[in-house]
């Protein structure tokens, strides 16, 4: 340790924890790369409402809604083992593509699975849909995990998952959930299915212009860890 260069022990001391402070984790909300984040992510929040009465509407399309509950049972534990599976697979196929293209197609494959969702008039179908979730979410949790750490100063990964991913997704849910229930009161399951596709893929659009696939100007002192 005594030979050790100076510069270099700073660097490990600042890489410590106990270098993160309460203006870093602010700091991001500066970055224009953060906003653009928490736009994309407005739009994959739409799935958590659309799961909320998605059971519902899977079983009336079945003869008998009893039949339709119970494939519902079967199709849910099928899609946690493709989807522990798909954990597998998903982290190959994000280091091929890069994160932005991966939190791109994760929004493109929910817009197909809501779109599919309302104009499925039978139960092969709405099954399907069923299932596509298990290709979604994987390739979702990962792109969104390593976007977070090559955009963002690797520190405040959690808390930016925390923030960015999970209370903004609440956030959303809880606005939507409210306007989404009357949807389908008035208009419909399908119908309001389909707006809600378009909302995903509009906002999935709009992020393929905002999203970073680049890594950020290291001399960004909120971005690096040893230029301060």
């Amino acid at each position: 340790m005594r030979d050790m260069q100076p510069n270099a022990l700073s660097e490990l001391e600042y890489g410590k924890a106990s270098a993160l402070t309460l203006a870093d984790a602010f700091g991001l909300l500066k970055l224009p790369r953060f906003w653009a984040l928490v736009l994309f992510v407005c739009g994959v929040s739409v799935y958590n409402v659309y799961d909320q009465q998605f059971p519902v509407y899977f079983a009336s399309l079945f003869n008998e809604v009893q039949r339709g509950n119970e494939m519902f049972g079967f199709l849910n534990s099928f899609q946690v083992f493709l989807e522990a599976g798909g954990m597998f697979l998903a982290p190959m196929l994000v280091n091929r593509i890069g994160a932005k293209r991966g939190l791109l197609l994760s929004g493109l494959i929910m817009a197909i699975r809501i779109f599919g969702s309302g104009m499925a008039s039978d139960p092969l179908t709405i099954s399907f849909m069923k299932l596509l979730h298990a290709v979604e979410l994987p390739i979702l949790l990962i792109s969104m995990f390593k976007y977070i750490t090559t955009q963002f100063d690797q520190r405040l990964s959690a808390t930016l998952y925390l923030v960015g991913f999970q209370f903004i997704t609440s956030i959303c849910a809880t606005v939507l959930s409210p306007l989404v229930g009357r949807g389908y009161d008035q208009l419909g399951f399908a119908d309001t299915y389909m707006i809600l596709a378009g909302l995903v893929l509009a906002l999935t659009l709009v992020s393929a212009l905002l999203l970073s696939d680049s890594a950020p100007d290291n001399t960004h002192p909120s971005l690096n860890l040893t230029t301060r």
